[in-house]
């Protein structure tokens, strides 16, 4: 809802304007480029400019190549004039070929390790109701009767402070229902990120210090030094980073390290609020791949739209203190919104 906001906002301005985020993708290596469309239609363009400059550059090489044999077998077989007038031709392409194209590569490519799926039903409510005041006339919710399974691809959305945090929160166990109940499933292992996760990190540690004392050896769990460098590499953080102290990091590799941690604990269930917070385009792309490749269900809470409509196919809105499922995609709801607000073009 606040970038529909912002979007409503600033596009009537009669003004330039130049912004920056970290859910664009950043310009290549030979400037500031100009784009038309939105972000969507800007990384089609970039990615099919990639193939074409690739493909000619292969082009090139291939070409170079058979010159050069060419010229070598004429220079071999006393053909002389023939291999200086093909030389000279070699020489000139190779003035004028292009540069090897820099594809973008992507750092943060982990996978959530592979877990056991469990039957249905894996985190049902039972006619919950919530508040915090744990009065009725204040409930966010009101009997609840829904259901969460290893194969849940769940985005929650609804407007601001109606409870969609809470809900994750109820999901998780930190908070109890004012009535009704919520039964987890006893084998069930939650992969937990909200935006307080970097807090439980040790700022005076270094990133490696921190894994080897957060989990340390023991008769059946021993990893060697190499291993927890390789793990850590995995998650976008380097042996520079490695070695630095958390509190020194920016709180988008803090998330990087919050999401190796989840990782060690081999969830099949994913609860996410707003994990993308502090993350740039390169992370949060990583973490779409990983999210889809993951076999355990997964509940998300995002204002990037785009990372929802990578990963979710359910909708769930939050809103007059119930839950409903929306029926179309989120490009569609987030029209709806737009709507709302008076505003037809977002």
């Amino acid at each position: 809802m606040p970038i529909l906001v912002l979007t409503k906002g600033l596009l009537p301005l009669p003004i330039t304007l130049t912004a920056y985020s970290y859910t664009s993708r950043p310009t290549d290596t030979f400037g500031v480029n100009r784009a038309s469309g939105n972000y969507t239609t800007f990384c089609a363009q970039v990615e099919a400019e990639e193939k074409i400059q690739m493909k000619l550059y292969e082009k090139q090489q291939a070409d170079m190549a058979k010159l050069a044999d060419y010229v070598e077998a004429n220079h071999a077989n006393g053909k002389a004039r023939s291999a200086a007038s093909k030389d000279k031709v070699l020489t000139k392409i190779k003035g004028e070929a292009v540069l090897k194209p820099k594809l973008k590569e992507n750092t943060f490519t982990f996978e959530f390790p592979e877990c056991d799926k469990l039957p249905s039903p894996v985190l049902p409510f039972d006619g919950v109701s919530f508040s915090y005041s744990g009065e009725k006339q204040d409930n966010l919710y009101e009997d609840l009767d829904i259901g969460v399974d290893c194969d849940s691809r769940i985005a929650l959305v609804g407007p601001n402070g109606c409870g969609k945090s809470t809900l994750l929160k109820l999901m998780a166990g930190e908070l109890t229902p004012t009535k009704g109940d919520v039964k987890p499933h006893p084998a069930l292992l939650i992969g937990r990120y909200n935006q307080h996760s970097a807090e439980q990190l040790d700022p005076v540690k270094t990133v490696f210090n921190f894994f080897k004392s957060t989990y340390p050896n023991s008769p059946k769990f021993k990893r060697t030094d190499e291993f927890w460098r390789a793990w850590l590499d995995r998650f976008g953080l380097d042996t520079k980073m490695q070695n630095t102290k958390i509190g020194c990091l920016s709180d988008g590799q803090k998330s990087r390290i919050v999401f190796a941690m989840i990782n060690m604990r081999n969830p099949n269930l994913l609860l996410l609020d707003e994990p993308t917070n502090h993350l740039d385009v390169d992370a949060i792309d990583g973490l779409a791949n990983a999210i889809k490749k993951f076999n355990g269900g997964v509940v998300l809470v995002s204002h990037d739209f785009r990372l929802i409509d990578q990963v979710a196919d359910q909708i769930w809105v939050c809103e007059n203190k119930k839950v409903s499922r929306w029926q179309g995609t989120i490009r569609e709801y987030k029209t709806k919104l737009a709507k709302a607000m008076g505003y037809s073009n977002i």
